[in-house]
């Protein structure tokens, strides 16, 4: 009877028990692997696409900070729990993860790859040396 009267009493109260925050729930979004240095000052300007994979590959071995740049969420995400981010740089990405409550890092809980795109660089291209 007691445990009876317990189980009824738990299973009353349970939705009153506080729920995790909207954030601690995955997400699923689609975007690409960059490094922060070539990644934010595009994001500032409002492009959400694609670096070159082979300027992003290189800061990433000098040890920049990699980031998502998702195309839904129109925003920049630094990585957390991702270790082989570099083998994806280049890809467009399915990306699943928990974003943190500051909306400025993702956990990463899966990666899927959907397509290699091989942007170039936004970097702009050095003029040419003068002949003469």
């Amino acid at each position: 009877m007691i445990r009876a009267l317990t189980l009824a009493l738990m299973i009353g109260v349970a939705p009153l028990a506080p729920r995790p925050a909207a954030s601690s729930a995955p997400v699923v979004l689609t975007g690409w692997i960059s490094d922060i240095n070539c990644a934010a000052p595009r994001v500032a300007r409002g492009e959400f696409g694609p670096n070159g994979p082979e300027c992003v590959k290189r800061c990433l071995l000098k040890g920049v900070k990699a980031v998502f740049v998702s195309e839904e969420a129109k925003a920049m995400y630094e990585l957390t729990g991702y270790e082989s981010a570099k083998d994806d740089v280049g890809y467009h990405l399915e990306l699943t993860g928990v974003v943190d409550p500051a909306g400025k890092s993702i956990a990463v809980v899966s990666v899927k790859r959907l397509e290699y795109v091989g942007a170039l660089c936004a970097l702009p291209k050095k003029p040419a040396p003068k002949k003469g």
